[in-house]
C-alpha cells in the first residue's frame, strides 16, 4: 500500500533547516527516542551535534555516522535545530546556548509532529505493548519487501536498528507515547489502538478518565480519510472521537503461531495481522511475519546465565504488564521455577496502583524485591516497596521473599535460591536492568 501517489513529491526533512542549514543539536541523544531523530538526520545528510549524561563508545552506530558527540551541558556550534528529550530540562546549558544562538527549540514530541507533516504517519498508541507492536510490524513488513519507515523505542535485534527513515512515499511507523500527552503533536494518517489503561499518574492524577480525553483528543486528530485498527482491548466507546473510519481487528485463528508467548502478544497480534493486511500481504505472509518476530530489547530478553538459571530482562513496570510478562514467561518456560525480582518505577506509581501491585506477582515462585526507583517523584512523597510484604505473604505463604536493599543484597539471596533450570525475571523500567546483566 503506498501512501503518496506515484510522481507527487515527498517533503523532505530539510524544509526543517534554518539559517545555520541543516544542523541539529539533540540534548538527551543517547535516548531511544532521540536516537532514531539523529538516525533520519544523519541520513538525510544533517550534520548533528548531540549530548547526553551516559558516554558513547567509539563504535556508536550513531558516531560512526557522523554524530558530533559533545559533553553533557556543552555548548554545540549554531545550528537551525535544538531538540530536547522530556528527560532534559529546558534549563540545560547546551540547549540553552543553542537556543540563544538562533535555533529553534523543539521537544522530542514536537519533532515527532513536525515530521508527522512531511509523510504520512501510522502511530501505534496504547498504554502497554506499543514497543512490541512497533517493532513487530515494522520487522514483518520489512520481510514482505515493503520499506516502511519507523522509529521505535527500544532495539530491535531482527532489525539491528531501533529506526529507519524508509521508502518516504510509505507510512512512517511511530510508537506513539501518551505520557504527557505527547502524542498530541501527531497528526497522524492511520492508527493502530491497543489498549487504554490508567498509567502516568504524575501527569494523569486523575485517572483513567483523564487518560480517555487524552486518547479522544489524539484520535480525533486523525487524517478523516484515514482508519483506526483498533484491537480486542480497544475501547470501542472511543470510535464516536473521530471521524476516521474505526476498524475492529478480529483475533487470530486458534490454531495460528506466534513467535512470542503471551496471552497480551496473541491479543496485539491481531493488530499486527490487520495492519499487515491492509498493507496488501496475503495469509501466508501475515503468518510468516507473526511467527517470525522475536521481540524488542528488554521485552523477555535473555541477558546471560547464573548457576545455570536464564537470566530474562522485562521492562515491565505498571501491574499490568508485570502480571502478563510473568504469564508469558510461564508460557515460555513452562517447566522452570521463575523467581522474579521487582523494582517499582515511581512512587507515584506505586502509590496510585499499590492494591494492583502484590496481586499481579503471583506467578512467581519466588521473589526478589528492590526499592523504589525515583523518577520525577515529589520529595514529599515517601513509599517502600516493604508496604507490599505483608499482602505477598499473605497469599502465597511460604513463598521465599526477600526485601532486598541493594544489587548486592540481591545478588546473595538469588544466590541462596536460585538452581539451575530455573528462570530469573528482572522487571522494571530503572536501573534493574543493569544488575541482570552484570550478575555473575
Amino acid at each position: 500500500m503506498r501512501a503518496i501517489p506515484p510522481g507527487q513529491v515527498v517533503p523532505s526533512l530539510d524544509v526543517l533547516a534554518g539559517d545555520a542549514g541543516r544542523t541539529a543539536f539533540l540534548a538527551g541523544v543517547g535516548g531511544c527516542g532521540l536516537r532514531g531523530i539523529a538516525d533520519f538526520l544523519l541520513a538525510a545528510g544533517w550534520q548533528v551535534w548531540g549530548s547526553d549524561r551516559n558516554a558513547f563508545a567509539s563504535n556508536d552506530p550513531l558516531v560512526r555516522a557522523g554524530l558530533h558527540v559533545l559533553p553533557d551541558g556543552a555548548t554545540p556550534p549554531p545550528v537551525s535545530l535544538c531538540v530536547r528529550s522530556a528527560a532534559v530540562p529546558a534549563e540545560q546549558s547546551g540547549f540553552q546556548a543553542a537556543c540563544a544562538a538562533g535555533a529553534r527549540p523543539l521537544l522530542y514530541a514536537e519533532m515527532l509532529g513536525e515530521i508527522s507533516k512531511l509523510r504520512p504517519v501510522l502511530a501505534i498508541a496504547g498504554s502497554h505493548g506499543k514497543t512490541t507492536t512497533t517493532a513487530w510490524l515494522a520487522w514483518a513488513l520489512r520481510e514482505a519487501g515493503i520499506e516502511v519507515g519507523y522509529l521505535v523505542g527500544a532495539g530491535i535485534p531482527q532489525l539491528g536498528r531501533s529506526a529507519d527513515w524508509g521508502d518516504p512515499s510509505l507510512p512512517l511507523l511511530l510508537e506513539s507515547c501518551e505520557y504527557a500527552r505527547s502524542f498530541h503533536h501527531l497528526r497522524p494518517a492511520r492508527v493502530a489502538l491497543l489498549n487504554v489503561d490508567a498509567e502516568h499518574p504524575d501527569t494523569y492524577p486523575g485517572g483513567l478518565s483523564e487518560v480517555m480525553e487524552a486518547f479522544a483528543h489524539f484520535l480525533g486528530q486523525v487524517r478523516a480519510d484515514g482508519w483506526i485498527d483498533a484491537g480486542p482491548e480497544a475501547p470501542a466507546s472511543l470510535a464516536k472521537e473521530t471521524s476516521a473510519e474505526w476498524r475492529s481487528a478480529r483475533s487470530i485463528p486458534g490454531d495460528w503461531e506466534l513467535g512470542l508467548p503471551g496471552d497480551h502478544n496473541r491479543r496485539n497480534a491481531a493488530v499486527v495481522a490487520a495492519v499487515l493486511r491492509s498493507f496488501g500481504l496475503d495469509e501466508a505472509q501475515v503468518r510468516a511475519g507473526l511467527v517470525g518476530f522475536r521481540g524488542a530489547a528488554r521485552r523477555l530478553e535473555e541477558v546471560g546465565q547464573f548457576q545455570g538459571a536464564t537470566l530474562v530482562s522485562d521492562y515491565a513496570h505498571h501491574p499490568v504488564e508485570v502480571a502478563a510478562t510473568l504469564q508469558a514467561a510461564r508460557e515460555r518456560w513452562s517447566d522452570a521455577r521463575v523467581h522474579a525480582v521487582f523494582q517499582p518505577h515511581q512512587a507515584q506509581r506505586f502509590h496510585a496502583y499499590r492494591e494492583q501491585f502484590a496481586p499481579s506477582l503471583d506467578d512467581a515462585d519466588a521473589l526478589v524485591l528492590l526499592e523504589i526507583y525515583r523518577a520525577r517523584d515529589p520529595e514529599e512523597l515517601q513509599a517502600s516497596v516493604a508496604e507490599l510484604a505483608p499482602e505477598l505473604r499473605e497469599r502465597l505463604p511460604g513463598r521465599p521473599l526477600c526485601l532486598a536493599r541493594d544489587f548486592d543484597a540481591a545478588a546473595r539471596a538469588l544466590t541462596e535460591e536460585v538452581r539451575a533450570g530455573d528462570v530469573v525475571l528482572f522487571l522494571g523500567a530503572g536501573d534493574v536492568d543493569r544488575f541482570a546483566r552484570h550478575l555473575r
